[in-house]
């Protein structure tokens, strides 16, 4: 159920952290293109705030998302799926 919720927060917080690196390469380019050093650190400074706070809010909710149980596992005990008998090799005589 809070995957409902988390993976649309999820997906805006990668399209606003993207935009925003976006905007930031693209505004610094055309700083130093114009040659005004002014208006590379005014990009940097106006912009790199949102931009890390999506970053952050992405990597968080990341995380979140990866404890999320996949879809069709079983409900044992622990939760984790269980392994595999290992198959074993003949020995050559």
């Amino acid at each position: 159920m809070a995957d409902r919720l988390l993976q649309p927060l999820f997906r805006l917080s990668i399209l606003v952290f993207l935009a925003g690196g976006v905007v930031i390469v693209i505004g610094q380019a055309l700083g130093i293109a114009l040659g005004d050093a002014q208006w590379v650190a005014n990009v940097q400074s106006d912009v790199q705030p949102p931009t890390c706070i999506a970053a952050s809010i992405c990597g968080i909710l990341s995380f979140v998302l990866s404890y999320e149980r996949p879809k069709g596992s079983p409900d044992n005990a622990t939760g984790d799926r269980l392994p595999k008998q290992a198959a074993t090799a003949t020995r050559p005589e």
